[in-house]
């Protein structure tokens, strides 16, 4: 049997012999591309075969994948066998690209797992700074930074919701905590992206691919955080949006689907605390119950300690900076025995003295306050309102509260409603430190009882605890994780690399990336988006959705321009789980749930309107082509990217952040006004050169470490690493590069991109 190769170059695939295997209109397109130009050669070389022709052509655009270099067979010339085999092949190799995928998606997992053991800790402590999250400015970064040490936008926020319920956080300071929290998502695309750093190519186009999530939502915050800061839009405009909604606890509301699949493998290997961040932010990982461990450790549905402090707290004598007396001991050891089932129905008589500690306690007390100031009255108006507010009783309603400040309020000046009056309520929490007597459930279940756990969990790295501490097994996982990711990576690109010949390429290559018919072709984009955001609530997370098409735009079957809206559209996606869990919520807390989970999904529509319906405003396309190109010539620099985009950057703004606004200012400020003089100037170069003086035509004048990553690529190089990866000389390809087109017969070499065609 003859096998023919196959030359795929734009819409068509040309057999060997020259005829179009695809339409005449195709084939004639094609052959205007490679015979007419004159740019394409054929020699011949009697070391490599009789009969075997080797094509030479220039490289053509690394954005677009025009030409599949394959040998392949079509199906009508094969014999009944080999159509047989072809078919088990086929088979099997979908069989292993959705095993591989199903291993690549708990990997993902597993890279949260060990993010949330290394950085979970840490990132709840940040939250518990409620004084520094005030700042907008620090908002942003500290969403960003614990985004990315949990790996999970959604546990981020999911925290913010439960401070905001809680009343620790008011849902203006918990907006740009969100807004971060977009922003930190992004990075596992990014990364996942490495994984095809072998080959110049798909690198840049996986990086761009990556990094056009970042730079929209980087783009997206840097345009509305100053417009929500001054006009408080997103605020307003969903308090609006849920002060319609007749609201009502769902229970049923929060609906696993991808997990379903997932958590009987993951929960094998790792097992993690849902609510064990949000404990840590509330500050009720305290020194008298510091049992709260990021590893879930007791699977029942309540441990007993949980039991216990809710029966508790439950208790209306129980109070911080109290000193108990014995019958409310005795009390105290009575309900909460009942926590202990059958085992022991009777409390222990150390129950009255081993658990009770004396010591300082810190606890929170929130108040309702108003601003009398808001009501513009005299100042003799607002001292009154003020001395009367300071007397109020905390249990009057607001109605009650309204009367009794309203005769405060008698000049014509002043704008006091009482119906304004009763919306202007809001919450202020206080630390303050007490002395007193507290029961500590760890102890009592630990030391008097020893009765910890009904159920403990059993999976595979749960044997390294307590041996190894939370940080320990985090590292093993955070390596295991890696480890695996990179390999079913590599397993799926080459798979669908083999998947992806002949005629199968062309078919999905067309179908993916083309347009609606006729005048429909406009609203391409809109479908693309509408998909990317129904695929994005099936798996339930965009990072997921995000990395599996990661790969697909480096090998070139999704193109940027295609991957940019199902972007979009995963962001919309994934705001429909805040809203799903914030529907799951009590009664009490639901609004202020929903409202933030709507913040979330108008700040990504709000996004969307701003950098996609117009061609031109589309700026993250030429950001993620500009930071493909760079990483493609100084792959070193796809590191130095993640580490100064999602950690550095975001630690400095933090810290310049926490002193006052005018410090942040005085220090940016400068930098960022030469980044817009810049990119001014880099747009007149582009669209209209002549307005510039000569000098400026070009950035010649500059010295080169001010214009080019080439003297640092240079200091790169000295590291053993950097040198596999460093930038080949011109009609070269590097050392590491898998499609590498230099192939030597005897002593002849061939530097240009080469395809051998049977004949």
């Amino acid at each position: 049997m003859e096998n023919n190769g196959f030359i795929h170059d734009g819409d068509s695939i040309t057999t060997a012999n020259g005829k179009p295997e695809a339409d005449s209109a195709s084939y004639k397109r094609a052959n205007s591309q490679k015979f007419t130009d004159g740019r394409k050669q054929s020699q011949e070389f009697d070391d490599v075969g009789k009969n075997t022709r080797i094509e030479l052509a220039d490289e053509d655009d690394p954005w677009q994948v025009t030409r599949i270099n394959v040998s392949y067979t079509p199906w009508n010339e094969l014999s009944r066998r080999d159509k047989q085999l072809r078919v088990v092949a086929y088979t099997l190799k979908i069989i292993l690209v959705l095993g591989c995928l199903y291993i690549f998606i708990c990997s993902l997992d597993f890279l949260s797992s060990a993010f949330r053991l290394l950085g979970g800790e840490t990132a709840g402590k940040v939250f518990q700074r409620s004084d520094i999250l005030k700042n907008p400015v620090a908002g942003v970064m500290i969403g960003v930074l614990v985004t990315v040490l949990v790996q999970s936008s959604s546990t981020s926020t999911s925290v913010v919701v439960s401070m905001v319920g809680a009343g620790i956080l008011n849902i203006k300071t918990a907006i740009p905590i969100v807004m971060g929290a977009n922003i930190g998502t992004s990075v596992t695309n990014t990364i996942v992206a490495m994984g095809q750093i072998g080959n110049r190519d798909e690198f840049r186009r996986a990086f761009a691919g990556g990094t056009v999530h970042d730079m929209f939502n980087w783009l997206t915050v840097l345009v509305l955080l100053p417009v929500e800061v001054i006009t408080g839009y997103l605020y307003h405009l969903t308090e609006a949006i849920v002060n319609s909604l007749p609201l009502q606890q769902d229970k049923t509301a929060n609906k696993e689907m991808l997990n379903v699949i997932t958590k009987p493998f993951t929960e094998r290997i790792i097992q993690i605390s849902k609510d064990a961040i949000a404990k840590i932010a509330h500050g009720m990982g305290n020194q008298f119950d510091n049992d709260q461990t990021i590893l879930k450790l007791c699977c029942d549905e309540v441990s007993p300690s949980q039991c216990c402090r809710t029966r508790r707290n439950n208790l209306d004598f129980i109070q911080s900076g109290q000193n108990y007396t014995l019958l409310q001991k005795q009390a105290v050891c009575k309900e909460v025995a009942q926590c202990l089932g059958k085992k022991k129905p009777q409390p222990s008589p150390y129950c009255e003295s081993i658990p009770w500690i004396y010591g300082e306690q810190q606890t929170r007390i929130t108040t309702e306050v108003i601003d009398c100031a808001i009501f513009k009255g005299t100042n003799n108006e607002t001292k009154c309102c003020q001395s009367k507010l300071d007397g109020l009783s905390s249990e009057a309603s607001h109605i009650e509260k309204c009367q009794m400040l309203s005769s405060c309020f008698q000049s014509d000046d002043h704008i006091f409603t009482k119906v304004d009056c009763k919306a202007s309520w809001f919450n202020v929490t206080e630390e303050r430190k007490v002395w007193g007597q507290r029961f500590s459930c760890t102890r009592w279940t630990r030391d008097v009882e020893n009765y910890t756990c009904h159920t403990e969990c059993n999976y595979l790295l749960k044997g390294l605890y307590p041996t190894l501490n939370e940080k320990a097994i985090g590292g093993i996982l955070l390596v295991i994780s890696l480890t695996i990711l990179c390999i079913c990576l590599v397993c799926i690109v080459k798979l669908l690399h083999s998947l992806l010949q002949g005629p199968v390429a062309l078919i999905i290559k067309k179908f993916i990336n083309a347009d609606l018919p006729g005048c429909c072709g406009y609203f391409t984009g809109y479908v693309t988006i509408l998909i990317g955001a129904g695929l994005t609530i099936i798996v339930q997370s965009s990072s997921v959705f995000t990395s599996t098409l990661t790969p697909l735009v480096g090998i070139g079957v999704i193109q940027l321009d295609r991957m940019y809206p199902l972007t979009l559209g995963s962001n919309i996606g994934t705001t429909t789980t805040a809203i799903l869990s914030a529907m799951a919520t009590s009664s009490d807390s639901i609004r202020n749930a929903l409202q933030i989970a709507f913040c979330h999904l108008f700040f990504n529509i709000s996004g969307i309107i701003l950098f996609y319906p117009i061609p031109a405003l589309r700026f993250p396309l030429p950001l993620a082509r500009f930071l493909g190109n760079s990483t493609a010539n100084y792959r070193w620099f796809a590191i130095v990217y993640i580490l100064a985009m999602f950690f550095i950057f975001p630690a400095l703004v933090f810290a310049l952040s926490i002193p006052g606004w005018y410090v942040l200012l005085a220090v940016l400020g400068p930098f960022a006004l030469l980044i817009f003089v810049v990119c001014v100037i880099k747009l007149i170069q582009i669209k209209r050169p002549n307005l510039l003086p000569e000098k400026l035509h070009n950035w010649a004048f500059l010295p080169l470490a001010f214009r080019s990553l080439e003297p640092y690529d240079k200091i790169m190089q000295k590291v053993f690493f950097c040198k596999k990866f460093q930038n080949p000389k011109e009609g070269e390809k590097g050392p590491m590069d898998s499609n590498s087109s230099e192939k030597r017969y005897g002593s002849q070499a061939i530097n240009k991109q080469t395809t051998i065609t049977r004949l």
